[in-house]
């Protein structure tokens, strides 16, 4: 769905076997600059598997001693 300055925009994928469904709600303002990003995500299931994932992605590279 899209309308003057927003838009709904639904995914569907599968990551490690895990079904997810989400909605990636977009706000932006006159200039066209994204003003506002929200991402909703279900299952509880899915929502558990992203975060597990990005925690993993977001761990500093441990240094070779």
């Amino acid at each position: 769905m899209v309308a003057d300055r927003s838009a709904v925009l639904e995914f569907e994928l599968t990551i490690e076997g895990v079904s997810i469904n989400g909605v990636d709600l977009i706000r932006w303002n006159d200039e066209g600059r994204i003003v506002n990003f929200k991402v909703r995500i279900r299952p509880l299931k899915a929502l558990t598997t992203i975060v597990a994932l990005m925690a993993k992605e977001l761990q500093p590279e441990s240094s070779p001693a």
